[in-house]
């Protein structure tokens, strides 16, 4: 009866092992002119469907060129133009490495050789977004926030007098992330029907008896709904208000710090003090000293208004960090991700872009056809389309290389953490990846 049973565990345990999903270290496979998703599987010996699941492909008959695939295995088959050091760039990964790994002693290779990619160390870090309370109560964005530490809901926004908005719905949204294990957040904006309002900020800041309400009514919210902290989102200030902000930020955190709560501060980017000068508001150094941790904004360098180019070319992120590093501890620092597509018309009379999901730039890349390029110095993919109207369009994006090249940096420069806007926007290509090189703290 004992030999039995032991035959039986040992029985469920070999079918577990051989039928349970394997995390590699992935690779990333960039779509030729003509490829199937079948025969890309064919070609790795992968399963299609997972394929499809892992890169979020809703028709698996519908791919484009330069398209990029997480794949799930570490044998990378070698394409017709690649190079070892393009191999090693896209899977961030050295040179030197990938040559030890594979034993090769040259930088020859050939089309069809099977390339090992190493599988990538895990780094502790902190994962946020933003999120609307109701996206969380909905239930449909719940398999995006199980991997995040916490999600902050968007957004209370102040009145002139310092009193805050009711946000709908925050009892249940607190209580679903309690219950899941994800810490509950506030943000806090200075949003009017105008936008970010820099005068709205103005007479909060410099007034203190308002200033005092508004830092009142947070530490109120916060209690009410037993939240673990808020993010200051106060955008587009005029510098003048810059020691007002800074002293707004040691108050709030002298209140809600003593009960344990937290506070974390978004700030635009910058590559010095007071550079770029319309940033100047923002003092990263006095910041850093009084917040938990500070949320770099490092995206949008090119924006809804301006020309098409980069969101977040990999460059100016890695001068902002190194900025940033620069003034504060690792500890402090958080990288903002831009989890959206920009899409510019080009030769309409319009200037101002379109924003979106990631996905919705790769549907909108199938839909007319694109071959989607990749800006190796940036870091960036984009592509071009021509709508029904005959108007030309731009479209930047992230996928998972230049993703990875950003979560690389992370790891390379050990800060605290990720951000990002918002969590429906997620992606699963960088879902994925998240899951391959962090352990969530």
């Amino acid at each position: 009866m004992l030999k039995k049973a032991i035959g039986l565990i040992i029985t469920i345990l070999l079918f577990l092992q051989l039928f349970a999903p394997t995390l590699y270290a992935s690779v990333i496979h960039i779509v030729n002119p003509g490829e199937t998703l079948w025969e890309i599987s064919d070609q790795y010996n992968v399963n299609q469907h997972e394929v499809a699941k892992i890169n979020g492909i809703s028709n698996q008959n519908k791919i484009v060129p330069g398209q990029s695939l997480i794949l799930n295995t570490d044998q990378y088959v070698v394409q017709k133009g690649d190079t070892l050091w393009e191999i090693a760039n896209r899977h961030r990964v050295s040179l030197s490495e990938l040559k030890n790994i594979n034993d090769i002693k040259s930088d020859m290779i050939h089309v069809g050789q099977n390339i090992q990619v190493p599988k990538p160390s895990k780094s502790n870090i902190m994962i946020g977004a933003f999120a609307y309370p109701s996206d969380i109560i909905d239930g449909k964005v719940e398999h995006k926030y199980t991997y995040l530490s916490h999600i902050s809901a968007f957004e209370y926004h102040p009145k002139k007098n310092g009193e805050l908005n009711e946000l709908p719905k925050m009892k249940s949204f607190k209580n679903i992330l309690w219950k899941k294990g994800t810490v509950p957040y506030a943000t806090v904006t200075n949003l009017s029907p105008d936008g970010f309002d820099a005068k709205l900020a103005h007479e909060l800041l410099t007034n203190k008896k308002k200033r005092t309400t508004l830092i009142e009514n947070i530490y109120g919210k916060l209690q009410q709904y037993d939240l673990e902290g808020v993010v200051i989102d106060f955008e587009g200030l005029d510098s003048k208000d810059r020691d007002d902000f800074n002293q707004f930020i040691q108050q709030l955190a002298t209140r809600i710090h003593p009960v344990g709560m937290q506070l974390g501060v978004a700030v635009p980017p910058l590559q010095g003090n007071r550079n770029p000068s319309w940033n100047a508001a923002y003092d990263y150094k006095t910041l850093g000293q009084y917040a938990n941790y500070l949320f770099l904004m490092t995206y949008d360098w090119h924006w809804l208004g301006g020309e098409p180019g980069p969101i977040a070319p990999i460059d100016r992120v890695k001068e902002t960090l190194e900025y940033g590093l620069s003034v504060m501890p690792k500890e402090k620092i958080v990288m903002g991700i831009p989890l959206y597509a920009y899409d510019w018309p080009i030769n309409n009379g319009k200037s101002e872009a379109q924003a979106y999901a990631q996905m919705s730039a790769i549907e909108k890349a199938i839909e007319y056809g694109s071959t989607i390029h990749y800006d190796e110095e940036n870091a960036s993919p984009w592509f071009r389309y021509t709508d029904e109207k005959g108007f030309d369009h731009e479209v930047w994006f992230e996928d998972a290389r230049s993703i990875l090249a950003k979560y690389q940096l992370v790891k390379d420069l050990d800060i605290l953490g990720i951000g990002g806007w918002q969590i429906k926007f997620s992606f699963p290509q960088s879902e994925r990846i998240i899951k391959e090189h962090f352990n969530i703290r």
